[in-house]
């Protein structure tokens, strides 16, 4: 696939799955006006419906699509299969469309207005950029900014991972994995169409960016980290995280596709040649040992404990050397 990074036009990708109608219109507005706010206006949307089950809620990306037919378009998924196969199919239309670069962004999430200028440089600039990604502001659900002190530890620890030790270059798949665990927002990344395309979301209704940011970062090629352009990032307040409502076991669910994206983030950076095999094993202990105080985090101690178990089977000192550094973890053997 031809790459022209200068002129050609960049795809937002939006997946949109809602049961009401007025509170995610709203949302869904401010989304649309954020990207017709940037200040490079070579961009096309992509609206993916996955089979919502809200009529009123579908029959109204008609009405988006009517604010600029030529560069909004909707695409209605028959079947609702998630978020990750809402963007995959977001991702064909623009790789078949020649669309160089693909820009995620959820249907109640903000772009800031530079944000498309500012990848695009990026991309310009650096022929093995892969990813760019940027940090974030979280708002509520009535596009209030909220206050540090109401974020959740998990969202906390990734905007701290933003000012320090900050993800970037290649092999950034080791940094994700083995210490920061969780680095990009969807909302705030940006990535080249053709290894999108190349690397598809997984069909999980958990966790599915995280496994994926951990493939494109194995593959040969750069994470970029730009601060100036944060996103908006809306969590409702007062209310539980939408994915792990409906998931009774999300967290079971979560450990298994993060462990999914590692290992083959590993297998492709093998296949690379960007590691060694005699790396691995390594690797392996300090993934489980993150991912277990990702989960202990989650207060689940007993998924968390059997994380470190994997990690006992492949090198007991190396682990118990790794859990002694870490005071949190202390109630894990």
């Amino acid at each position: 696939m031809y790459k022209d990074y200068k002129n050609g036009t960049a795809t937002f990708v939006i997946p949109h799955w809602r049961t009401d109608n007025d509170l995610s219109r709203k949302h869904l507005d401010e989304t649309i006006q954020g990207i017709m706010n940037q200040t490079d206006d070579n961009w096309n949307i992509v609206l993916v419906d996955d089979d919502s089950p809200c009529k009123e809620a579908k029959d109204y990306l008609e009405t988006i699509k009517a604010l600029n037919p030529e560069k909004i378009h909707v695409i209605y998924c028959e079947e609702n299969k998630g978020p990750g196969h809402a963007r995959n199919c977001g991702v064909e239309y623009a790789y078949k469309n020649g669309s160089p670069i693909v820009l995620f962004n959820d249907a109640d999430d903000i772009s800031n207005p530079k944000r498309l200028e500012n990848v695009r440089k990026k991309f310009i600039e650096n022929k093995d950029v892969n990813v760019v990604y940027s940090t974030f502001k979280v708002i509520d659900e009535n596009s209030n900014l909220v206050e540090e002190s109401k974020l959740s530890p998990a969202i906390y620890e990734t905007l701290e991972g933003h000012t320090r030790d900050i993800v970037q270059g290649e092999n950034a798949w080791i940094a994700i994995a083995t210490d920061k665990n969780y680095t990009n927002l969807t909302s705030a990344t940006a990535v080249r169409t053709d290894l999108a395309y190349m690397e598809p979301f997984p069909l999980v209704k958990a966790s599915e960016d995280a496994n994926t940011w951990l493939r494109y970062a194995a593959h040969k090629g750069q994470f970029i980290y730009d601060a100036t352009i944060p996103s908006l990032y809306r969590i409702p307040q007062n209310t539980e995280c939408s994915t792990r409502a409906r998931l009774n076991n999300f967290y079971e669910v979560k450990a298994n596709v993060d462990s999914d994206g590692f290992f083959k983030a590993m297998e492709i950076a093998l296949e690379n040649n960007n590691i060694d095999y005699s790396q691995c094993d390594s690797l392996k202990v300090k993934f489980y040992v993150k991912l277990a105080e990702s989960l202990l985090n989650g207060k689940q101690k007993e998924l968390a404990q059997r994380q470190i178990d994997k990690a006992m089977l492949i090198s007991r000192d190396e682990t118990s050397e790794l859990l002694g550094q870490k005071e949190e973890l202390k109630v894990l053997c």
